[in-house]
């Protein structure tokens, strides 16, 4: 979907507003969203940084972004080792595929800037850091893209805390 933005307000794709204007800002916000976090982020360490990465096991995140609207979700989800060591690459996600040529990572800090580019050639500049260590991680991140030639941007946290060993036994959906 492409969105555009006009003098008398955002439109969707048609050029019409309304429902599809509404599903234009719901899908600008959810994208910039998910290149900077999921499916994790970075960390702060509740006692400060730590040679330790965080550990697998079940985790809490909140993340908090600003990007035209505010906005907040909490999720509790399981961490395993790969999507820990896919943290520490960068933060990446289905819809985007984000290359950071600045890269350091050690000694409980986390810093990258790079570009993320959405399946249908959204580019998105992205500048994250943190800390994390191996029960807790925070991260900051901004972004910026344009949308229609007109410069926008995001900014963000996520903080984590992990909150066990097991993770939940998932619940069979009907």
């Amino acid at each position: 979907m492409f969105c555009r933005i006009g003098l008398l307000g955002r439109t969707d794709e048609d050029g019409r507003r309304g429902r599809g204007a509404m599903t234009c800002k719901l899908w600008l916000t959810r994208a910039l969203i998910m290149a900077a976090l999921l499916p994790a982020s970075a960390a702060r360490a509740e006692t400060g940084p730590s040679d330790e990465p965080p550990r697998a096991g079940y985790w809490e995140t909140v993340n908090t972004w600003v990007f035209v609207i505010p906005f907040r979700k909490v999720e509790r989800k399981c961490f395993t080792t790969t999507d820990i060591s896919s943290f520490l690459e960068g933060p990446s996600n289905a819809h985007y595929t984000c290359t950071y040529p600045v890269r350091v990572v050690g000694g409980g800090r986390l810093s990258v800037e790079g570009t993320c580019v959405e399946k249908r050639g959204q580019v998105a500049q992205i500048k994250a850091n943190g800390v994390y260590g191996p029960t807790a991680f925070h991260l900051t991140a901004e972004l910026r893209t344009k949308i229609a030639g007109v410069p926008l941007s995001a900014s963000g946290v996520t903080e984590a805390r992990r909150l066990g060993d097991a993770c939940p036994t998932p619940v069979a959906k009907r």
